[in-house]
């Protein structure tokens, strides 16, 4: 069962998806780490003003580490 359509986020290759909570200080360090490290291989999407979720898109042949 896809819950996302899949004009969003298509069906090729990995995605990793990390979800944060911004209450918590630490959460929006780890958050800006990530994104920065993976730079264009990602998408922030805002859930509310405080919840976000990190994709994290694979090369073809390389998994994302978890």
């Amino acid at each position: 069962m896809t819950l996302t359509p899949p004009e969003v986020y298509p069906n090729k290759g990995t995605y990793s998806l990390t979800i944060y909570d911004l209450r918590f200080l630490q959460s929006a360090q780890y958050l800006h780490r990530e994104r920065a490290f993976w730079q264009e291989r990602s998408d922030l999407e805002g859930l509310d003003e405080d919840h976000f979720i990190l994709v994290v898109r694979s090369e073809p042949g390389r998994e994302v580490p978890s």
